[in-house]
């Protein structure tokens, strides 16, 4: 029985788990050539298959109908986006611009999400809609004002270029695809854990396929378990557990406001990251208007 309260309880979790995720990213992405993503597909996969046993197995029903491969189709189309594309560039961006700025670029998602929605669901684009992509757009252009403004460093050595932001923009389209995809699998088969499940699986295959053609992936599959850090570990278990805990929510609780919930991410995970592990230099007062104009603008597009 779907319970408000319980929901914004998952919300809130999720933001939390997503925040300490993304910290523990830039603290170990610079000791790894894949950057801890085959190994957070991984866990995401036996987290999910672990709780789809548990509460989803009963009522599960496994066959070779239409709507049953239709959903799974979509699963698996949503783990190529989600777990390949749209978690490595996550990993990506956060190790080229640091937690705040690409907690910025990632609230994009939902401008591209409202574009994809109109584009390959016919569903319309509101007034607020457009307000709220207004105000994320308004976020991205503050930041890439702020990059080419001065030359300024995010790690050691490594100094922010308005082409890192690239790496952001591609994750957020990823998943707003991803999203879509899911949509489409849950209408035909209401399965949250079974579908992250597939998901990730799919994910995981698609690196394991990549690496019969790519030494670079072989050698990351070949060091799954042999080369992780505590950092790198501890990354791989709280984004998954912020994906279950998001999915969770989203049952008990409506999308807008889960959604307002877990912007709170942003502003937790620079908190963590500047303030209690110093993972990275204090940003620049532009990147928390950005911040400030990219969560308004969420919540304006999840609202109305």
């Amino acid at each position: 029985m779907p319970d408000p309260l319980t929901g914004q309880l998952y919300a809130l979790l999720s933001a939390l788990s997503f925040s300490f995720g993304s910290v523990f990213i830039s603290k170990g992405a610079k000791t790894r050539k894949d950057k801890g993503v085959l190994f957070s597909v991984f866990v995401t996969m036996l987290f999910s298959f672990v709780i789809w046993y548990v509460m989803e197995a009963g009522e599960t029903q496994i066959d070779n109908s239409e709507q049953w491969l239709s959903g799974v189709f979509w699963f698996v189309m949503a783990g190529v986006f989600a777990m390949v594309f749209g978690r490595t560039l996550l990993y990506t961006s956060i190790r080229h611009l640091g937690v705040t700025r690409a907690g910025s670029v990632k609230r994009l998602n939902p401008f591209f999400a409202v574009i994809c929605a109109y584009i390959f669901l016919s569903e319309p684009i509101s007034g607020m809609d457009t307000l709220g992509m207004g105000a994320i757009g308004v976020a991205f252009g503050l930041l890439i004002y702020e990059s080419r403004k001065r030359a300024q460093t995010v790690h050691e050595g490594e100094i922010l270029s308005p082409t890192h932001y690239l790496w952001g923009v591609g994750s957020a389209l990823a998943y707003a695809l991803a999203n879509i995809c899911r949509k489409n699998g849950l209408i035909d088969f209401n399965a949250p854990a079974f579908g992250t499940f597939i998901s990730a699986s799919s994910g995981f295959v698609f690196f394991m396929i990549a690496a019969i053609f790519s030494t670079v992936y072989r050698e990351n599959l070949r060091n799954l378990f042999s080369n992780i850090n505590r950092w790198l570990f501890l990354s791989g278990i709280f984004v998954s557990a912020g994906q279950i805990f998001l999915f969770s929510a989203l049952y008990h609780e409506k999308i807008s406001t889960v959604v307002m919930i877990n912007s709170l991410e942003i502003f937790i995970a620079s908190f963590l990251s500047v303030v209690v592990f110093r993972a990275e230099v204090r940003p620049e007062l532009t990147t928390y208007i950005a911040a400030v104009f990219a969560t308004v603008g969420v919540i304006l597009v999840a609202t109305y």
